[in-house]
This record gives structure tokens, C-alpha cells and sequence, in this order.
């Protein structure tokens, strides 16, 4: 069955690019006064929180384009619905450089809680996202290449969605108390994400 779907997966790829490249944009050293070899190391320590999270948002960001791809690999054509929500989760991972700019850029101060929650929470609605484009596609079996093969691991992923979205927002939560907890729980979550995107043929096979 021929696929109809390579310039939506195309654009989503560069998308997925664009939005990896802007995570490190930023992240530099800006010229000073009286720079010298030693405050140099200094200054390049002092940006650790911007290591962290840009390293915490580039897998993020990896494991989340492994599983759309996975999804797309499934699909023989789009429709309507499919097209918009796949923007709808462009939109969101194309911004993601702003929360991440965010936390690492309030790590160590009175706003630290605050960027967390909103890191935390706003990679919440980029996997309810995903979790939205999945729900249409599982409804629509006509799309699917082969729909014995594809609903078994759509239904899994779905599950692992719901999961997913539900952690994320009660980090959003824990964050106004216990940010460092939470940031946590968002790095430890590549190992979940790693888990749910498996290829299919295993999944179906357990």
C-alpha cells in the first residue's frame, strides 16, 4: 500500500530539527570585562543549570520525535483532524526552548519553583498532545497501514500517554514545593518514554 503521508512527516521532521537547534541557541557565554583564564572557568561552571536542562530537553525532545515516527511509520494516509493536531504538537515543540530557557535560567534563585512548574507542565501538554493525535488515529483504523498490528501498540502508547501527562502535571504541582524533586521526575522520564515508544512488534508480542 503506497503511503500518502511523506510531505507531513517531512515537515515534521524539520520542525523537530528546528526546534532541537533553538534548544542550544542560546546557551553561550557573552564577552566581559576583565576576562581572564581562571574567571573564564568560572563562568563556565556557573552555567551548569543550562547544561542540565538543555540535555534534559534534547531527549525530550529525541524520544518524543522517535515515537511520532514510529506513528507516522504505521500510517498510509492523514485526514483533517490528523494534519491539525500534528501542527497543534509542532506548535508546542517548536516553543519548547522557552521553558527550558526558563529553567535554566532560574535555577538557584527565588523563581526557581515557578520555571519548574511551568517546564514541567508545559511538556505535559505536548504529550497531551501527542496523546490527542493518537486518540484520532486509533478512531479512524482506515489510516493505518495495518490496523491488526498498529491498534495493539496505538492502545499501549495511548496508556502510556495518559500516564505520562498525568506525571508531568503532578510535577507541575510538586514543583511550587519541591522543585528539585520535580525536575527530577522530568529527567528520570526518558527511561519511561524509551519503554512505551518500543517497536511494535514486541509490544504486540508480550
Amino acid at each position: 500500500m503506497e503511503k500518502n503521508t511523506a510531505r507531513l512527516e517531512a515537515f515534521s521532521d524539520g520542525i523537530f530539527g528546528v526546534a532541537i537547534t533553538l534548544l542550544a541557541i542560546e546557551i553561550g557565554i557573552k564577552e566581559y570585562e576583565g576576562a581572564n583564564n581562571l574567571n573564564l572557568w568560572d563562568k563556565i561552571i556557573e552555567k551548569w543549570p543550562e547544561y542540565f536542562t538543555y540535555f534534559n530537553s534534547f531527549a525530550t525532545v529525541l524520544l518524543m520525535w522517535m515515537g511520532h515516527n514510529k506513528i507516522f511509520e504505521q500510517l498510509k494516509k492523514s485526514n483533517h483532524w490528523v494534519v491539525l493536531l500534528n501542527g497543534l504538537m509542532l506548535l508546542l515543540v517548536v516553543l519548547f526552548p522557552f521553558p527550558t530557557k526558563l529553567v535554566g535560567s532560574f535555577i538557584g534563585t527565588n523563581a526557581q519553583e515557578t520555571a519548574v512548574s511551568f517546564y514541567a507542565g508545559f511538556t505535559g501538554c505536548i504529550t497531551l498532545s501527542m496523546l490527542l493525535l493518537n486518540i484520532v488515529i486509533i478512531n479512524n483504523e482506515s489510516l493505518l497501514i495495518s490496523p491488526e498490528t498498529s491498534v495493539p501498540w496505538l492502545k499501549n502508547m495511548i496508556k502510556g500517554q495518559i500516564l505520562g501527562f498525568i506525571v508531568y502535571e503532578a510535577s507541575a504541582i510538586l514543583a511550587l514545593q519541591y522543585s528539585v524533586i520535580a525536575l527530577m521526575i522530568t529527567f528520570l522520564m526518558w527511561i519511561f518514554w524509551a519503554i512505551v515508544s518500543m517497536d511494535r512488534e514486541r509490544s504486540v508480542e508480550k
